[in-house]
């Protein structure tokens, strides 16, 4: 582990065959930020091949990236993501900075998301594209898609997302320490929902996001995206919030029951399923509510 007097920020660049860009990512990142350019900070580029067919971490080692760590197979973005946090962490960062390789986040903009953290204004700090920074119009089906994941992480977290799907993130050590990405396949909204049910001060800033020239982005149009983040995105929450969760489902349960048994009443009909179904309701429903508590309080002894 090296100690500098400067804050250590070390950018983790997650690539999967970007043998196209990651050259031109790393050197503009070493221009902006070593050498003559360097700021009040030491910084540092490392890459996560995750498990590229092609000569991604050649090309990287190549053009000057302090260290490649390599996965033997495609895992997925959450995992690259675990593993530059993870290995940002071991290197003894201050800081860490996820950048992803295609260049469509430019590498000016670390600067706006690393700031914050050095002014002590907040732990995990976002770069959203939908603050005004989108210099092209994106498919329809990510256009939507972009703004419903943003509902529903600012739903669950309360906190005012705009951007839940961005590839531009900066962490303090603080947070690297304790964080945890439960899936492989994506990264953003379980940071956003981890980071804010661990207590951590979570912002969003402006930044600048251009199209795609090279390479393919592992998000396209259909249903795995949704099929697989929104039942983790509940996951994290109910790790966090156990009893708000299972209370209010359990509620519902009763109330449906409750509802049930008032429409038997009122029309005078009492089949033997109908009441077997009612009580069920209600019997699970209460079963949930208890389960909630036990969940609540098992987390809050791990706090």
């Amino acid at each position: 582990m090296e100690r500098f007097n400067l804050p250590y920020v070390v950018v983790f660049i997650p690539a999967y065959n970007e043998e196209g860009a990651i050259t031109q990512v790393i050197q503009k990142i070493k221009e902006l930020y070593q050498g003559p350019n360097q700021k009040d900070y030491v910084l540092d580029v490392i890459v996560v091949d995750d498990g590229s067919k092609d000569k991604t971490a050649e090309i990287a080692k190549s053009a000057g990236a302090r260290k490649i760590v390599i996965h033997p197979y495609n895992r997925g973005l959450g995992a690259a993501t675990r593993t530059g946090m993870q290995t940002a962490l071991e290197m003894g960062a201050d800081i860490a900075v996820k950048i992803d390789a295609d260049m469509q986040n430019p590498p000016e903009e670390i600067e706006k998301i690393v700031r914050p953290i050095l002014e002590d204004r907040a732990d995990c700090v976002f770069g959203s594209r939908l603050m005004g920074g989108l210099s092209y119009q994106m498919p329809l089906y990510r256009d939507w898609g972009n703004k419903f994941f943003a509902w529903l992480t600012s739903f669950i977290t309360g906190l005012k997302v705009t951007d839940a799907t961005t590839g531009l993130m900066a962490f303090d050590k603080r947070y690297l320490k304790v964080f945890n990405i439960i899936k492989d396949y994506n990264e953003t909204q379980q940071l956003i929902i981890d980071s804010w049910g661990k207590h951590m001060r979570v912002i969003e800033v402006s930044t600048a996001f251009h199209e795609r020239k090279s390479g393919k982005s592992f998000i396209k149009a259909g249903f795995k995206y949704p099929r697989i983040v929104i039942p983790t995105m509940f996951r994290m929450y109910a790790h966090f919030k156990p009893l708000r969760l299972f209370f209010f489902s359990g509620l519902i349960m009763i109330l449906a029951g409750v509802l049930g048994w008032i429409y038997i009443i009122l029309a005078d009909e009492s089949p033997f399923f109908g009441k077997t179904a009612i009580l069920i309701f209600i019997i699970v429903g209460f079963q949930i509510m208890f389960f909630g508590l036990l969940a609540d309080q098992i987390s809050y002894r791990r706090k």
